[in-house]
């Protein structure tokens, strides 16, 4: 029996490794769709990233207070996302903590007049919007948009109807292991298993979930390292308080959706329980997974919405 065979190849983006595999194509036309995919992603990043010093991001975030400047296709599109994001979670998700994530990133300990003078340039309320005309002006010096939480999922967004136009029926394409999204079936024929690494015994994993069609995105206060050696600490921030967010926790989440899916992992690691109840009402179709790390064990928690309001 022939073995089925699979391209796959990878490149850089949005400071990640994107993965692609594509089962049961010739050789020849995967090639092209990889290149297509490529070209996409690079594009969108050219766009939304802050860290590329060409993008319409990187431009918009050098202009000072006051100044209304017309926002570009899809930057405008991801901004009102996130605003919407905003809105949602009752401001705990904010895409304008970069001068605070900067800061604790930058210190172990942050004084207590540094934190507030950074809380000057953070919050939605430093923002507005004109909806009709597609325009944002900032109201303080030193207001910078970043939308590192969600542009690899919006990013994975983009990309799947292109693999469902150019008629792709399996695929992963995924930024590493942290956001991936998974079209019709494994090679063995089933969905295709993707599994979260226990933290702690990264050669373990937490949770595998079985996913066709769907995305699931990974983030949490802590991560692998790179080296291999443990564990290494990510600061999120909580816009209420201006503080990183405690304990050693990650979230995943399968959804339709990867944008989604970075929204509700983000503000899963900072609200409360009751407030993620709120959320939960009005989300529809995902699997969330949270998992905790303790000096002598490791906590799973997993919450499925099928439908709207329930779980």
């Amino acid at each position: 029996m022939t073995e089925p065979t699979i391209f796959s190849d990878t490149f850089l983006a949005f400071g990640s490794h994107c993965d692609v595999v594509l089962p049961n194509l010739e050789a020849v036309n995967a090639k092209i769709i990889f290149q297509q995919i490529k070209a996409e992603i690079e594009q969108l990043e050219s766009t939304i990233s802050r860290f590329s010093l060409l993008s319409d991001i990187h431009e918009l975030n050098q202009t000072g207070k006051d100044v209304w400047m017309e926002v570009p296709g899809e930057l405008w599109e991801i901004l009102t996302i996130a605003n919407d994001f905003n809105q949602m979670s009752q401001g705990a998700f904010d895409i304008t903590m970069f001068p605070l994530q900067s800061l604790w990133v930058e210190k172990e300990n942050v004084e207590e007049n540094e934190l507030q003078e950074a809380r000057k340039k953070c919050g939605f309320d430093k923002i507005e919007l004109d909806i009709e005309n597609k325009k944002l002006r900032f109201k303080e010096d030193g207001v910078e948009l970043d939308f590192g939480a969600i542009e690899k999922g919006f990013a994975l967004d983009l990309i799947k109807p292109l693999l469902i136009d150019l008629d792709v029926k399996d695929a992963i394409i995924s930024f590493e292991e942290d956001v991936v999204l998974a079209l019709g079936k494994h090679p063995a024929g089933t969905d295709w298993p993707l599994g979260i690494r226990n933290q702690q015994q990264p050669s373990e994993f937490a949770h595998v979930f079985e996913v066709s069609g769907q995305t699931v995105y990974t983030t949490g206060t802590v991560y692998i390292r790179d080296d291999g050696e443990g564990m290494k600490e990510r600061k999120i921030i909580s816009p209420a308080t201006g503080l990183p967010v405690e304990g050693k926790r990650t979230v995943s989440v399968k959804a339709d959706s990867a944008t989604m899916g970075a929204f509700i992992a983000n503000i899963w690691l900072i609200l409360p329980e009751n407030d993620k109840a709120i959320i939960s009402n009005q989300l529809n179709n995902v699997e969330i997974l949270e998992v905790e790390y303790t000096l002598d064990d490791v906590i799973t928690k997993t919450t499925i919405i099928e439908e709207e309001g329930q779980s």
